[in-house]
């Protein structure tokens, strides 16, 4: 007996023991949780386990992995079924804080196994493969997941409905008119000058329908996978690492949530400036200034990120001359296009930085000129908990990578983020559900790819096995949920099926005025204007009484002797008529 002990010294040691019963833990609380009908936090999941059959199962699957698996192989067991256990849980949980936590803690095992892990070598082809793999797949759940949202009729006017119409406007006048966002016909130009929309009129002018617009926003954020992998491949990391960056960005939650509010031109920021970047390191002029255009015909803003990258590209001697090139270019476009706006247009919305702005006629210079007089305001204005809780949301899913910077000049590369997401007092541009984190998140995975080929090669990796894992959980908790629209719709099909058939009963020359989620659903109409936000005198009017009844009640309380009932379905949807049209 003493010998057979002595020869299995390695799995009789005191830390082998500790880890293993550990992972039998984790491994029968996963198996408890996943087959649960019930959340993990409730008092029912906790009543419906026999504590004796939990212990013995422990307890068998302890004696398995002590007498069958090697001691060198813990890591590969726990890091996985740590990180499957967490993901889970925070599906379950969804509050910021648990998934920080459950990030955290699977840090610290990642970091503590880190030196034992070794990972099969890929080669190109696999993975340019896994990389094609992971970028169609995120393709495909931004896509079916927004198109079941609209198809369901769950869409609102701002920000679907107006570009649903503005897409039917283009493909038949090709100006990007809209009735819907400012209740009059109006370019969508003077609102936001982005003639980078009309990159994808020749897929919608073939498949003319909202849903294509959703589709184009999916591909487009997808393609980021591969300027990611040539900027990877640039810098001379290694198969594995590119794999992991891909999938921290496929799982990241903003480069997920922000398409489901519901298409924006932002949606080009990413794959365009990831571009830009590319080529620039490249030191191919010609394509980089291409892309620097491009760029800046996505939003009368986006020329202050390609300031930003000529500023970095100047300060850190990488190309001057490119540098200077998309400095004073951007800074042009800038001055030319918000001064045509001013005059033309509604102007740019100075408004977003009113925390900055301390006079009436103030401008968004005077941002500039009141930061560089108080640079303390500025830490007091960035550091409250809505945007610290931002922040843990770019950031911990990525392993705080873009702050692991060797070189000063890198912290150049997180100014957008700052200016764009963190210094605004307008909540929707530190919230990732919204399409302001387009432009951020680009700049963040080309300084994480820069520091991560600056980095101790041992360091890097662990970072990045806890970033992939941080990512998942992220995933889990923030969109994973999207899933469910799934069930919702197909419990809702019928409901469905009733409100298209009563809203194709409204003549196409007709005029309309709707609640907000109807409104993308009348996309082919010229003259749609959102209830809400409007005065006009309509043919007919659209209420949605899914969510009660109040808005119809109000209208017809002053509007009995001008309409009359042309379709009823109870706490679905009517639509009245005007009985002078």
């Amino acid at each position: 007996m003493l010998s057979f002990f002595k020869t299995r010294s390695d799995k009789f040691n005191y830390t082998n023991i500790v880890i293993k019963l550990i992972i039998s833990v984790v491994a029968v609380s996963f198996f408890e949780t996943a087959f649960s009908p019930y959340d993990f936090n409730t008092a029912e999941y906790f009543n419906s386990i026999s504590f004796l059959s939990y212990f013995l199962a422990v307890c068998l699957v302890f004696c398995i992995l002590l007498f069958t698996v090697k001691q060198k192989y813990n890591g590969y067991i726990m890091i996985p079924l740590v990180t499957a256990l967490f993901a889970i849980t925070n599906y379950d949980d969804r509050t910021i804080f648990f998934a920080l936590a459950t990030s955290l803690v699977i840090g610290g095992i990642v970091f503590y196994f880190g030196n034992d892990l070794s990972l099969p070598k890929l080669n190109k082809n696999t993975t340019i493969f896994i990389c094609a793999l992971l970028g169609t797949f995120l393709a495909f759940f931004i896509a079916y997941f927004t198109i079941i949202k609209f198809l369901g009729h769950r869409t609102p006017n701002f920000d679907f409905g107006i570009f649903s119409q503005m897409y039917h406007y283009m493909k038949e006048t090709f100006i990007p008119y809209t009735t819907c966002e400012r209740d009059m016909l109006l370019s969508h130009f003077a609102v936001h000058f982005s003639p980078i929309l009309y990159i994808a009129l020749p897929v919608y002018y073939i498949f003319p329908n909202p849903s294509t617009i959703l589709a184009v926003q999916a591909i487009v954020v997808a393609l980021g996978v591969f300027p990611i992998y040539k900027l990877a491949k640039h810098f001379n990391l290694s198969n594995n690492k590119i794999i992991a960056i891909v999938l921290i960005y496929v799982l990241h939650p903003t480069v997920i949530d922000n398409n489901f509010y519901y298409f924006h031109e932002n949606c080009f920021l990413t794959v365009l400036l990831l571009c830009l970047f590319y080529f620039a390191e490249k030191k191919k002029a010609i394509p980089t200034l291409i892309f620097a255009l491009l760029t800046m015909m996505v939003k009368e803003d986006a020329p202050v990120y390609v300031l930003f990258f000529g500023l970095y590209l100047l300060i850190s001697n990488k190309d001057k001359i490119i540098g200077v090139l998309l400095s004073a270019f951007s800074s042009l476009y800038f001055a030319i296009v918000t001064y045509l706006m001013s005059i033309y247009g509604q102007g740019i919305m100075t408004y977003r930085y009113e925390n900055f702005i301390f006079t009436e006629d103030g401008s968004i210079y005077s941002v500039i000129f009141n930061i560089i007089k108080n640079p303390t305001y500025v830490f007091q204005q960035i550091l409250n908990q809505p945007k610290l809780e931002f922040l843990i949301l770019m950031l911990v899913p990525m392993a705080l990578l873009p702050f692991a910077v060797k070189k000063p000049s890198n912290l150049i590369l997180l100014c957008p983020m700052l200016l764009i997401n963190l210094m605004t007092n307008y909540v929707y541009q530190y919230d990732i559900g919204f399409q302001y984190t387009y432009a951020s998140v680009a700049f963040l995975f080309y300084v994480l790819i820069i520091n991560v080929s600056e980095l101790d090669n041992k360091f890097a990796k662990k970072l990045l096995i806890s970033g992939v894992c941080a990512s998942l959980v992220f995933f889990c908790s923030v969109n994973l949920s999207k899933v469910e629209s799934i069930k919702t719709y197909n419990a809702e099909k019928d409901d469905v099926k009733i409100i298209n058939n009563a809203l194709n009963t409204i003549p196409m020359d007709k005029s309309i005025k709707s609640t907000t989620f109807f409104i993308p659903a009348l996309w082919n109409r010229d003259e749609i204007y959102e209830y809400a936000y409007s005065d006009e005198e309509t043919d007919y009017v659209v209420f949605d009484l899914r969510w009660g009844d109040k808005d119809y009640s109000d209208f017809i309380d002053y509007n009995f002797e001008k309409y009359e009932i042309a379709v009823f379905e109870e706490n679905l949807i009517v639509i009245l008529k005007s009985i002078d049209k």
